[in-house]
């Protein structure tokens, strides 16, 4: 993706303005991704997501933590019959909709990156036809990579 031509000045936008470099500073660690994972696929329970990507216990409660401080999950307690209260984590509507970036890197993933076995994806549910992530405007026809380039939306663009 370029965001520029020969003609065009490129614009220079400070990190704290940009939504990608803010983005990364909370999900750059490959266990904040791979629990947001656990978590849109359903997987709720601590012990039950430990056990799924193999994460250190000190490891996946200091990123819950971190997660719920951000706003991108929610803490629920429940009880388990004759047990102590404990805890399901749960997407907040910040973090659904982070679904569109995760499944962008997951197409990423699997055009570019070795995969073990067959490539997993999104599918319809009604009759599991192939689904993949495009860029729309605003009356929802696709723009191509090419044709797009960043630009400080607070102004016309």
């Amino acid at each position: 993706m370029s965001n520029s031509t020969d003609s065009e000045i490129i614009p220079r936008f400070p990190p704290d303005r940009c939504g990608l470099a803010l983005a990364a500073g909370v999900l750059g660690d490959k266990w904040v991704l791979m629990i947001i994972r656990q978590l849109f696929y359903g997987v709720a329970r601590f012990e039950d997501i430990r056990a799924e990507i193999g994460v250190p216990k000190s490891v996946l409660s200091a990123r819950l933590s971190s997660l719920i401080e951000q706003g991108i999950v929610a803490k629920r307690p429940y009880k388990p019959e004759g047990g102590r209260t404990r805890y399901e984590y749960h997407l907040s509507r910040t973090g659904f909709d982070l679904a569109m970036s995760l499944l962008a890197l997951l197409e990423w993933g699997n055009r570019h990156l070795d995969l073990a076995g067959a490539p997993i994806g999104p599918v319809r549910r009604s009759d599991r036809s192939k689904l993949r992530v495009a860029l729309l405007d605003e009356e929802g026809s696709e723009v191509a990579l090419q044709d797009i380039r960043l630009a400080d939306l607070s102004k016309s663009c």
